[in-house]
């Protein structure tokens, strides 16, 4: 246990120390931002000062020196070896963090070990040309030219930062980094302000849902209509929106199950990307698969179209090749890529950049733009020449120029504005991302929009529908009214019948009773009715005989 004044004469120390062996030693070592070291003391100060860039609070347990590689524990007054392959060392230093801090600050620690593995492997350059390679306490930096901004990922042990904004650092023209306060800097702004990426994902978000509403509709109408699904036009268009309907999808699932939860989770440890599951990397691959699958099927449309333009005569006869190749020689890209990223960068959910291996997907989509620009350009061509047949009628001109605009979209022309990714830490960074995101995001709405909603060919087929939906609509009103008014007359005629009867047996009643009381009368007059004489007859009017003979109901008759 070292007093204070033990920590600045160990200090002292140290430094002669170090004075000392760069004369007698020939040994390469490791570059950072605080001085040039051999490869274990280089981790020792990388760690060090790693808990002292991540965890920047005011009162400190533990501080980091810029001349001795040990961290200085100010309550207990004693210093600890920030080694990571030292449990011991470990434990001691964790103790003063939580579990996502020790973890961020271990991910840190071997991200500079790492980086200092890197600048021993790599042959030294021109060190009078170029700004050496170094470790900036976050981050591993090349050797860079004069006069370049290089840009880095940011790394995912900094709060709530994400892979896809970057930190910039510039190489002075003097062949030196550029320092501030007498240290290599670095801008990163962009890693650590969360507000402008919340409004980017929002944006993209809502750009996505847009486009997914008109999509899914779009593909029913297609698919719903059988004159509209039988033409090889409409098939081509139908694969198109399903892969855009795909690839906005995931991006939008993306966005809020990954991104969003990474800058909103102040545990970073337990975030989807630092956990890099097989639910992540699944995403992942789903995300750019869909993304190379559009590019094709924009290449596809163009193929056809511009053969139909160039050949009429001679159309495909068979959608097969390019169905197959619609969907399969994305896959291939993107599988090819899953494994290597497997292999070799199995980390963050394929999120981060893996330099030249990304022209693997992206050399195939940036070709798909190229070779549909051609198709573009040769269409237009043609609707030129047919028009200058034709020189009087200016209505031919201004419908050549609209079919050209309207097939951008259809092609994807308008990409090629967004090829170029300028960093957000630039000027007017922000502001081209956001135009990137709203027009990579609304292609899926405004091709819906163009070539199915706006098109007069499927308003056609849906006012036929419609026409002919009313006709059966009409129909059945008037076979229901017809089978109500058959009904209503069958039950007059019932009503009646039910009359009919009714008064025939009140009548048959009333004339029984008639000639019932003549009798009456008569055997009356002869001294009445003798039932042991065999008379059968009754007097209804008679009091004994209503007692004893049940009265009998015509009605039922």
């Amino acid at each position: 246990m070292y007093k204070a004044p033990g920590w600045r004469l160990l200090e002292i120390l140290y430094a002669l120390q170090l004075m000392f062996e760069c004369v007698c030693t020939l040994e390469r070592t490791c570059n950072s931002r605080i001085g040039i070291h051999k490869q274990k003391e280089f981790e020792y100060f990388s760690c060090a000062w790693c808990y002292d860039f991540l965890f920047q609070t005011t009162h400190k347990t533990l501080i980091a020196s810029d001349v001795v590689h040990f961290l200085y524990h100010t309550i207990e007054d004693r210093i600890i070896l920030p080694d990571i392959n030292n449990q011991t060392d470990v434990n001691d230093i964790c103790s003063t963090l939580d579990k996502d801090e020790c973890h961020r600050w271990q991910t840190c620690c071997s991200a500079a070990s790492a980086c200092c593995q890197k600048q021993l492997s790599v042959p030294l350059g021109d060190l009078n040309n170029t700004c050496d390679r170094t470790w900036d306490g976050w981050i591993c930096w090349d050797d860079t030219h004069p006069g370049q901004h290089v840009y880095q990922s940011c790394p995912l042990y900094l709060t709530f930062s994400v892979p896809s904004r970057q930190a910039v650092k510039t190489c002075l023209s003097n062949a030196t980094w550029e320092r501030r306060e007498g240290f290599e800097w670095t801008d990163y702004q962009t890693c650590l302000y969360v507000d402008d990426l919340k409004t980017s994902i929002y944006i993209g978000f809502a750009c996505s849902l847009v486009s997914i509403a008109a999509l899914f509709p779009a593909v029913v109408i297609f698919i719903r209509y059988q004159a509209l699904r039988k033409q090889h036009r409409i098939r081509l268009h139908i694969n198109f929106f399903m892969s855009l309907l795909l690839k906005e999808s995931a991006v939008a699932l993306w966005d809020m199950l990954v991104t969003f939860e990474r800058i909103t989770n102040s545990d970073s440890s337990s975030t989807v990307l630092a956990q890099n599951g097989a639910g992540c990397k699944t995403l992942s691959f789903l995300k750019i698969y869909a993304k190379a699958a559009s590019f094709t099927w924009m290449f596809c449309e163009g193929y056809y179209l511009h053969r139909l333009m160039s050949d009429a005569f001679s159309p495909p006869r068979s959608l097969i090749p390019i169905f197959v190749a619609g969907w399969a020689i994305p896959f291939v890209s993107t599988l090819i890529y899953a494994i290597l990223r497997i292999v070799y960068a199995n980390e963050s959910c394929w999120s981060t950049s893996y330099g030249h291996f990304e022209w693997i997907f992206d050399a195939p989509n940036l070709a798909c733009l190229l070779v549909n620009l051609i198709f573009l350009c040769n269409i237009l061509r043609i609707l030129l020449t047919q028009i200058q047949s034709h020189p009087n009628e200016p209505s031919h001109f201004r419908r050549a120029v609209k079919a050209t605009f309207v097939l951008i979209p259809l092609f994807g022309v308008q990409l090629f504005v967004t090829i170029y990714r300028i960093p957000t830490s630039s000027p007017g960074g922000l502001e081209y991302e956001r135009f990137s995101i709203v027009t990579n995001n609304l292609q899926g709405f405004f091709v819906a929009l163009i070539f199915c909603f706006l098109n007069n060919e499927v308003s056609s087929h849906i006012q036929l529908q419609r026409c002919f939906n009313k006709l059966v609509i009409s129909n059945i009103r008037r076979s229901w009214r017809r089978r109500v008014r058959d009904r209503g007359a069958s039950h007059s005629r019932r009503t009646n019948m039910t009359s009919i009867n009714m008064s025939l047996t009140s009548r048959t009643d009333a004339d029984f009773h008639h000639v019932n009381k003549h009798l009456c009368d008569i055997k009356n007059e002869n001294g009445g009715c003798s039932p042991d004489k065999g008379d059968n007859m009754f007097c209804p009017y008679d009091e004994n005989s209503v007692k004893s003979v049940p009265k009998t109901d015509f009605s039922n008759l």
